[in-house]
């Protein structure tokens, strides 16, 4: 059931998750340009009045906190050519278990949103590398990973704090055999 969910999920495109690129030779990538455009529209927890020097200062020294960072390109009609980044996904790990962090960009729409989410997860849960992933939310947080529970992709664990709840799905990794 959570495949063919999946499936009609993915029935006409997949959202298409790459590394982020800081820089492209010499120069800043289009990545950066994506998000300083993200980060115009209100996507960002970052004061508003910022330069585009200063905003890539914080990018990068927000992306150092990570083990990777990833974009999630996806089928979108705020771009012209149909399809564009819809989020931005980071990851901290211990180990095999691993937290992804995702920062839906302002224009990404609910499908759009549910769309990366899936995809993503579904990605990191099929590397040998990952063993756990865990993600925390507050409770204003928790429809979406609750959602993540009939695709297969997360399951409720419990509270950990007032205002902080722990979902986590096994990884290729957790067998042992890596």
């Amino acid at each position: 059931m959570p495949k063919a969910k999946r499936d009609r999920l993915f029935k006409k495109s997949k959202p298409f998750i790459r590394r982020l690129e800081i820089m492209d030779g010499e120069q800043y990538s289009k990545d950066i340009a994506i998000l300083w455009a993200a980060y115009k529209a209100g996507s960002f927890a970052l004061p508003p009045e910022l330069t585009q020097g200063e905003f890539i200062e914080q990018v990068e020294k927000n992306i150092e906190q990570y083990v990777n960072t990833w974009i999630v390109d996806d089928d979108s009609n705020v771009f012209a050519a149909k399809r564009g980044p819809v989020a931005m996904v980071s990851t901290v790990s211990a180990d095999l278990i691993v937290e992804p962090r995702f920062l839906f960009f302002k224009w990404a729409k609910p499908k759009n949103i549910l769309r990366a989410m899936v995809s993503f997860l579904n990605m990191i849960r099929h590397s040998k590398k990952t063993g756990i992933i865990l993600l925390r939310v507050g409770k204003e947080n928790m429809l979406l990973p609750n959602h993540m529970k009939s695709y297969d992709l997360l399951h409720y664990i419990g509270r950990s704090s007032d205002n902080e709840y722990l979902y986590s799905v096994r990884g290729r990794g957790s067998d042992g055999n890596s």
